[in-house]
């Protein structure tokens, strides 16, 4: 049976709720040109994975709002390939402690302590602000990872510092996740501009290497030649981390004219991939031989 068309008006997605407030039956909603993206929801094209959060939000709870992986993500905050999949398919949604958690299908819901000034919107989300986004990460992230994160939110929002950082680490101090909030503090380095710079520096430094300096600028003189990813100064060595498109063959080339410019002023390179996160104790030996060999 041809479902009976829908009233002119009818958004692109909307509610149980608006769909009674504009008159459509119960079976009309059945119908199978309609689908059912969440618990309560409807949608009459495929959606996106922003159009989806978006339609959940109008959904549950007007005091509901997103929280760890799925703030993260709307932040824009660097996550594993893993969580930046399970934060769009399976959307974390909190409330206040003092509230109903939410219950429904595909998604996860949390009680949380948070204030009004820590729910923010943030490009049509009502999301935990970044700092109070940090602490809810620190309770599921490895440590490589959230360096990253808290490396990335140094960089990239100005009302976030280490001081802001560790003051709501104190705050929760009770709170799951102290421990990882400490070290990923003493380990930060806003320098950093990217996850995998981050997480190389974290497996070195927790072996008991000394810490890089983050992204330098290297000159000859008053000509600058490179900004290097990460450079032990004492021993002249430069530890940098190629992504996937430095295999583009000009991108290789410019490599590797930038490299002998480096080790023409007496540096020396080494170069880690994606790779070397399958073995770090391998990773770790090749660059502790590099800092104690005398040349």
């Amino acid at each position: 049976m041809i479902p009976r068309p829908l009233p002119s008006g009818i958004p692109p997605t909307f509610t149980v709720r608006e769909a009674a407030a504009l008159g459509l039956s119960p079976g009309r909603l059945r119908a199978k040109d309609l689908s059912r993206p969440y618990h309560g929801t409807r949608a009459r094209v495929p959606l996106e994975q922003r159009e989806g959060l978006q339609l959940l939000l109008k959904a549950v709870p007007q005091h509901a709002f997103l929280c760890g992986i799925t703030a993260a993500a709307v932040l824009g905050l660097p996550l594993c390939s893993a969580d930046e999949k399970d934060a769009w398919g399976r959307p974390r949604i909190g409330v206040p402690h003092d509230c109903t958690r939410v219950r429904r299908p595909q998604l996860r819901a949390h009680r949380l302590i948070v204030t009004k000034e820590e729910i923010v919107q943030v490009d049509g989300f009502l999301t935990l602000e970044p700092a109070r986004a940090w602490v809810d990460l620190s309770r599921s992230q490895p440590l490589g990872r959230f360096v990253a994160i808290t490396d990335a939110l140094l960089r990239g929002y100005p009302s976030v510092s280490s001081e802001h950082l560790a003051g709501l680490s104190r705050k929760f101090r009770r709170a799951k996740g102290g421990r990882m909030r400490t070290r990923a503090l003493e380990l930060c380095d806003a320098r950093s501009e990217s996850p995998r710079e981050s997480m190389v520096r974290v497996i070195l430094v927790e072996a008991g290497l000394p810490v890089p300096e983050c992204n330098v600028d290297i000159f000859a003189g008053d000509v600058f030649v490179a900004r290097v990813d990460m450079l032990f100064a004492e021993a002249k060595l430069i530890v940098e981390y190629d992504g996937d498109y430095h295999r583009d063959a000009d991108q290789w080339s410019r490599d590797q004219i930038r490299r002998a410019e480096l080790e023409s002023l007496g540096y020396r390179v080494t170069v880690v991939t994606r790779r070397d996160f399958d073995d770090p104790d391998a990773l770790v030996a090749r660059i502790r031989r590099l800092l104690t060999d005398p040349r």
